[in-house]
């Protein structure tokens, strides 16, 4: 019997040698079931060692920078932010969580477009600063470079003193049936903070998000109201979610200039 090192120690090899492996692949090759294979890329995506996505798992590669993801796929994190900018209300105090698409958010606004905006992102902060109708709050804590977010027990105890009408959340994962996931625990625990501290939820996810297995859940579809996606998105998954959870506005954007 193949030692579950072993197993992972084949997996880890597979994955290297070539690039992204199917699980019912791995099954298959190493004799086993399907379910010791996914409980085995969780273990080795929790570990750092490989990425899960979708049926699956790929080489991870380094995690770029909160400055060069913001410059990344300008165009369609700017359609999105376009549909999120339709939440908003006036008079309301809204959230916006750290990210780059919210960031794409930030220099569309107006001010006077809410009451008060709340962020964890001195990058949203700045950019929203010559704001005078509406008030900016930059929440303080531990200022994580790679997230270009502030996170942290500090953070974590600010926000459960808000009172939001709206949250707009940003996600690593994003699966119809499970609900929506980040890949880190601290970042987790706040924007499960997030969602409790607010009426209203609001999320946007590019393609990418429906096959990227983030390790941590912070929120059912069910808690969602609004839900942003690219003109583009997966047929399935929106019918998915239109099947399970019809409740849920979904705005698909369109097709962002070239």
């Amino acid at each position: 019997m193949q030692l579950a090192e072993e197993r992972r120690d084949a997996i880890l090899d597979a994955v290297e040698r070539e690039g992204r492996v199917l699980a019912a692949e791995l099954a298959t090759r190493l004799a086993t079931s399907e379910d010791t294979i996914r409980r085995d890329l969780r273990e080795l995506d929790a570990a750092g060692l490989l990425r899960r996505v979708h049926g699956g798992a790929i080489r991870r590669q380094p995690e770029p920078s909160f400055s060069e993801r913001a410059t990344t796929d300008l165009p369609r994190k700017t359609a999105l932010a376009h549909g999120l900018r339709a939440c908003i209300r006036p008079g309301d105090t809204v959230l916006i969580d750290a990210g780059s698409t919210h960031l794409a958010l930030a220099r569309l606004l107006d001010d006077g477009c809410a009451a008060t905006i709340v962020t964890n992102s001195p990058q949203i902060a700045l950019a929203l600063g010559g704001f005078r109708l509406t008030r900016i709050v930059l929440l303080g804590g531990t200022y994580h470079p790679a997230l270009g977010a502030t996170v942290g027990a500090a953070t974590l105890a600010e926000v459960a003193r808000l009172r939001l009408d709206l949250a707009l959340v940003g996600v690593c994962g994003l699966d119809p049936a499970r609900g929506v996931s980040a890949s880190d625990p601290e970042e987790t625990a706040l924007k499960r903070a997030m969602f409790a501290a607010s009426t209203r939820h609001a999320v946007a996810a590019l393609n990418e998000r429906f096959d990227d297995s983030a390790a941590f859940l912070f929120g059912a579809l069910s808690e969602i109201d609004h839900l942003v996606l690219e003109h583009d998105a997966p047929a399935a998954s929106i019918a998915l979610l239109r099947q399970h959870h019809p409740a849920l506005d979904i705005t698909i954007t369109t097709k962002a200039a070239a």
